[in-house]
């Protein structure tokens, strides 16, 4: 390894924020979602963890839509949920979701007063197109997510998603997600068409790791510059001699 090399080794591990080194966003899916069990954000270790799953509207905290609303117990309803009662066996027709109500996008966004700080990682399951798009049942979904300063995180899809029905099946039901460690401040989705649903909003801020301090990872880089640069020098002299 050339000193060259190593020393932007060190300056990329000094990319910090807030005093603590990070990545890059991480973006999910689309995967195949039945439950909560299947998100990818139950494994890790949250300050707070939300999952929205609209059976009693949309009152989680720290959260507002740009548009949509709540809509269950029908047989063209498309959750995740399927509650026993008068529908039961209806599959996702028997419980609730958020419908877009001829938006063509709805915009998520996440107050930090409310919640403490930002999510570090947010999803949504996305469950249905309806009978109201170009392409009945059918249509070309996307997922695109803001950090904590607004500007765009990145774009997933479009994704073609349907299955031909809109009567509760939950089959094509798929999760799409991100996780930042800058926090993310709103995630957008959206199609070609005002007739669609999602489900299972989750949004949570991960418990920070603790990371070296920034003079340590300093002094550890000039430490180990000065160590290759000293064995250079004394295969250099080790060279000269006669």
């Amino acid at each position: 390894m050339s000193t060259k090399s190593f020393t932007c080794g060190v300056v990329f591990a000094l990319t910090l924020y807030g005093g603590q080194a990070v990545a890059g966003p991480i973006f999910y899916g689309p995967t195949a979602y039945s439950s909560t069990a299947d998100s990818p954000f139950n494994t890790s270790s949250y300050e707070y963890l939300f999952f929205e799953t609209f059976e009693d509207g949309l009152n989680t905290p720290g959260v507002t839509a740009s548009g949509g609303l709540t809509i269950g117990w029908d047989r063209f309803v498309d959750s995740v949920d399927a509650d026993d009662g008068t529908l039961d066996g209806m599959g996702g027709a028997s419980g609730h979701s958020w419908y877009s109500n001829g938006a063509h996008v709805v915009t998520f966004t996440f107050n930090p007063l409310v919640l403490g700080g930002l999510p570090t990682d947010v999803g949504i399951v996305w469950t249905d197109i309806g009978y109201n798009a170009p392409t009945s049942y059918w249509g070309p979904v996307t997922f695109e997510a803001f950090g904590f300063d607004g500007t765009s995180l990145g774009l997933l899809g479009p994704f073609l998603f349907g299955d031909g029905f809109d009567t509760g099946q939950t089959a094509e039901d798929r999760f799409l997600g991100v996780s930042d460690a800058r926090g993310i401040s709103a995630i957008r989705v959206g199609t070609n068409n005002g007739d669609w649903e999602v489900d299972h909003l989750q949004y949570g801020a991960q418990v920070p790791q603790p990371v070296p301090e920034p003079s340590t990872l300093l002094l550890l880089g000039i430490g180990a510059v000065g160590l290759i640069r000293s064995r250079s020098l004394r295969r250099g002299f080790e060279k000269r001699r006669p």
